[in-house]
């Protein structure tokens, strides 16, 4: 078990909330991927680098990429720990590690890919020394064996429209662009009844290109060859899509 004593690590303790559960009142994968977003919003925050240092820094942290494995499903109303930290921090991107516990039992885990953004231009912007100086880092990882998030994807040629949808008001965030757990939201609606009643316990989302509002998005479906149920998440012309988002279940 990773010590939480490491100076590089921050715990954030919470409850999960009525907005956490499934159906079944237990913790769902967009609660715990909501539960992993706000500790690392707060532990960037307290290095100087949250939502409210962005007009003093001129910079914001972006998500690109997400793998979340949940492997108990507390209930409603369960008191939670998100243990949080960075592991690396180059160039310009940063990849963040989370173990989410009740307790003594390890409820999942997670790691996440951030690009550091200019807050004026909305370009990527290099990590500057100062940055980097701000954060402890901890080369540890929960998912061993060094498997990075998937940056990319491919819908194959029988991958069907499985769900449409404009972008609406509801959906935009802080960044002005629809918030990553959103995505989670549009691809579950693109599964099939039987895949969504059982869902896999690791999700991978990558992060292409951001939504606004009013765009009408649409959601592919297929069940590749290796066994995980994958989602594209476009828009566009079909010559001509914009390939926004690929979430991988399995």
């Amino acid at each position: 078990m990773i010590s939480i004593a490491h100076i590089a690590h921050y715990v954030f303790d919470a409850t999960i909330t009525y907005d956490d559960v499934a159906p079944d009142q237990r913790l769902s994968h967009g609660g715990a991927l909501r539960l992993l977003q706000e500790a690392a919003a707060v532990a960037s925050d307290l290095r100087g680098y949250g939502l409210k240092d962005i007009p003093r820094n001129g910079v914001a942290w972006i998500l690109t990429g997400w793998r979340l494995e949940l492997l108990e499903r507390p209930a409603w109303n369960t008191a939670i720990s998100v243990e949080t930290w960075p592991r690396s921090m180059d160039g310009f991107l940063s990849d963040r590690d989370f173990l989410l516990r009740s307790g003594e039992t390890l409820v999942a885990r997670g790691t996440s890919r951030w690009f550091l953004v200019s807050a004026a231009t909305g370009r990527i912007a290099r990590i500057t020394p100062e940055v980097r100086s701000a954060y402890e880092l901890d080369e540890t990882r929960v998912f061993p064996g060094g498997d990075d998030i998937p940056g990319n994807g491919k819908s194959p040629a029988d991958a069907r429209e499985a769900f449409s949808y404009t972008v609406g008001r509801r959906d935009i965030d802080t960044n002005h662009h629809v918030n990553n757990i959103h995505y989670l939201d549009f691809a579950l609606e693109a599964l099939p009844q039987a895949v969504y009643d059982h869902l896999p316990a690791t999700v991978d989302v990558a992060f292409r290109k951001q939504i606004l509002l009013g765009t009408p998005i649409r959601c592919l479906y297929a069940h590749l060859e290796d066994g995980r149920h994958q989602v594209e998440i476009r828009s566009g012309p079909e010559d001509a899509p914009v390939h926004h988002a690929f979430l991988w279940f399995y």
